[in-house]
């Protein structure tokens, strides 16, 4: 079993969207067994987008048949103890999934559930959404460190890009990680609003726990499966399972 997170120490990199593509990639399109835990309090947004696509699933049919969608469990006791119980239970989910999928707060501080699980050797991979700007690319590159500390292999990827903007300022950026040590993705993944959640809370098109539009992303963004595909072979060198 691989458990994956798209994980950043800095809040609206995307790291939730990304959770949530890569357990409906998994699972709508490779078939697989997923789980998500949700500990991203206090919005948890994954579970909220999850009640209200659900929701309007069987509204539209009262015999959509829900154990079709893969579960997303909120965590919301997140104390330290809780926590410890939480990662000693992932080794009883090995026979039931073949991925679990962990969405964290946007922070790593040592009281946190993220710096807990990080510590404990839980991931099989991480991967480190940022944007080009001074202070996601510093939290980016003292994560890259802490997880080199601890032997976490990681991967870090450009996310929100202008194409025709910046270009030389990314390629400065990846010649500094590199000299630190760390592999920035060469799939650069495009601004779109169709992956943003609007300001009350609702999903954008693309962005969803109940399908995976594969065309529409193919069509608009699709580094993000060629994205996935790159943290997926990462993980599969350290699969637990």
């Amino acid at each position: 079993m691989q458990v994956i997170s798209f994980f950043s120490a800095k809040g609206g990199t995307g790291k939730s969207t990304f959770n949530m593509l890569l357990a409906s990639y998994l699972k709508y399109v490779l078939g697989k067994r997923v789980m998500v835990l949700d500990l991203d309090a206090p919005g948890y947004n994954l579970t909220s987008t999850r009640e209200r696509e659900a929701d309007g699933m069987l509204q539209a049919d009262a015999a959509f048949d829900m154990d079709s969608l893969y579960p997303i469990r909120k965590v919301e006791d997140l104390t330290r103890s809780h926590i410890r119980a939480e990662i000693a239970d992932l080794k009883n989910l090995e026979p039931d999934y073949d991925y679990v999928i962990i969405d964290s707060p946007g922070s790593l501080v040592q009281t946190d559930a993220s710096f807990q699980m990080l510590a404990a050797g839980v991931f099989t991979m991480l991967a480190i959404p940022m944007d080009v700007d001074g202070m996601s690319i510093a939290s980016s590159y003292s994560l890259g460190e802490v997880c080199k500390s601890l032997g976490q292999p990681f991967l870090l990827f450009f996310n929100k890009v202008y194409w025709q903007e910046k270009k030389d300022l990314y390629a400065q950026y990846e010649a500094f990680f590199a000299e630190g040590g760390m592999k920035v993705s060469g799939h650069r993944i495009k601004n779109s609003v169709k992956l943003r959640r609007d300001a009350d809370g609702a999903a954008a098109y693309m962005r969803s726990s109940v399908c995976f539009p594969i065309k529409e992303i193919k069509a608009t963004v699709p580094e993000i499966i060629e994205l996935f595909e790159e943290v997926l072979e990462y993980a599969g060198r350290r699969d637990t399972g």
